[in-house]
């Protein structure tokens, strides 16, 4: 594992780049601009790795999980936080 990602969690990796995954499916669907695709990323990493933590802190049901990781959680809340900001604030 390379050292910057060493300190954090594996699940909060997993989550992330389900995270990246979800946003760029989202992007595909919705977005507009070659060029915000990176912001897409970005908010669909942070927002996973929020869904997760909070998926793990109410102890939401768990129907697909990959080790630690709730992949429902993580998606829904990387797709709901992505395509609230395209449609909040014109993404």
């Amino acid at each position: 594992m390379p050292l910057a990602l060493s300190p954090l969690p594996p699940w909060l990796v997993l989550a992330g780049l389900l995270g990246v995954i979800n946003a760029a499916a989202c992007f595909m669907l919705v977005g507009r601009d070659i060029a915000r695709l990176a912001w897409y990323a970005l908010l669909g990493l942070f927002a996973a790795s929020l869904g997760q933590v909070v998926g793990m802190a109410v102890s939401l049901p768990n129907p697909l999980p990959i080790g630690d990781v709730n992949v429902l959680a993580a998606s829904l809340g990387a797709c709901g936080l992505v395509l609230a900001a395209r449609v909040f604030w014109r993404f």
